[in-house]
């Protein structure tokens, strides 16, 4: 080796590494999320870090809040003291085979790691929020659940989950392998001049003020809903999430008539009457349209209908609101998607026409 050599190398400053105390996680905190509060108390920039923890081998961060490796376990487990089955708690495999589908064996299988994202159900880097929760003395952590769509109402605070920043009226999202934001990113027009530049909204996520719940039967839907995602559902809990995963795209306002008020504002309202919403999202990515879902699908179930009744009375209520337009469903979606195999519901919804088999429009 040149002497050269030897003199940048002793000159190269000393591997960091992460000191304790280390910040731990709160109960149902994503990974994302604590990852980026462990950068914060530790001092450590994004990329060191993840390459001191060993995310970088496995896709980066956001690869990592999927699933984590048990090599990269134990080397997370060995430098921040936080146990394997926390670790493991924090990912969306907990998840898998339950809100979300069986994750591919292989993460290097391309065609089905495309074929799972198509038909899984949750907000890749779409956020949504408690700005309550974010206020804590933890503050700001973000919760797993939040990627799902099955979360549309905290229960803690009584209020629904907000989607979108209330400065810009724009969705929030999240940065590729970076932790959850702090505040809006979104460009706006403001200051715009001579050369149109524009500035981002920096609009704080914790100040925004949620719509306060103002029926108790939704709280107690949300209880029931996190019930199935930690997997201790009881069996009309499954039949509940089976047919509101069919509802959220086919509801009507006559469904909701004599739920919360803003439920039937969410239905009502132009982004609840078409599949092709605003900058491509999906009917089950708006959290109010979720919880109007979830909240007929509790009503019509209390009447003990047949999954062939309750095809007739979807479409008898869909003809009286004047929504013919059938739910285009997506075959990779039907094979994978949450709660929609096996699903008893799915049939006699498409022999009625309700459901078409095929791509989204």
């Amino acid at each position: 080796m040149s002497t050269a050599k030897k003199t940048a190398q002793k000159r190269r400053p000393p591997r960091r590494t992460l000191t304790e105390p280390v910040v731990q996680p709160i109960p149902g905190e994503s990974l994302t999320s604590w990852v980026g509060a462990l950068a914060q108390q530790q001092g450590f920039e994004m990329k060191p870090l993840l390459r001191e923890l060993h995310l970088d081998r496995i896709g980066g961060l956001s690869a990592a809040e999927m699933r984590l490796s048990d090599p990269v376990v134990r080397r997370m487990e060995k430098l921040s003291g936080v146990d394997a089955e926390r670790l493991h708690a924090m990912t969306l495999a907990r998840y898998a085979g339950n809100a979300l589908p069986h994750l591919p064996m292989f993460s290097s299988d391309g065609v089905a790691v495309q074929q799972w994202h198509k038909g899984a159900w949750f907000h890749h880097s779409q956020a949504r929020w408690c700005p309550k929760c974010l206020r804590g003395p933890n503050s700001p952590r973000w919760l797993l659940s939040w990627k799902l769509p099955w979360s549309f109402a905290c229960v803690d605070h009584r209020a629904f989950m907000v989607t979108e920043c209330q400065a810009c009226w724009d969705t929030v999202e999240f940065r590729h392998d970076a932790p959850p934001e702090r505040s809006c990113e979104n460009w706006t027009d403001e200051g715009e001049g001579t050369y149109s530049l524009g500035e981002p909204c920096g609009f704080s996520l914790a100040l925004g003020q949620p719509v306060p719940v103002s029926d108790d039967a939704v709280l107690t839907l949300q209880t029931r809903v996190n019930a199935w995602l930690d997997g201790m559902p009881a069996h009309e809990d499954r039949t509940l999430v089976a047919l509101a995963a069919v509802l959220i795209p086919l509801l009507s306002p006559s469904m909701v008539r004599h739920g919360d008020p803003l439920l039937r504002y969410a239905v009502r309202s132009p982004r609840g009457t078409t599949q092709r919403q605003r900058k491509g999202r999906r009917p089950w990515t708006d959290s109010l349209r979720v919880a109007a879902a979830v909240y007929a699908a509790d009503r019509l179930l209390c009447r003990r209908y047949s999954p062939a009744e309750v095809a007739e009375w979807i479409a008898d209520l869909r003809l009286i609101d004047h929504r013919r337009a059938p739910w285009r469903m997506d075959m990779t979606e039907l094979a994978y998607g949450p709660s929609l195999r096996p699903n008893p519901f799915v049939e006699p919804l498409v022999q009625r026409g309700l459901i078409t088999l095929g791509g989204w429009l």
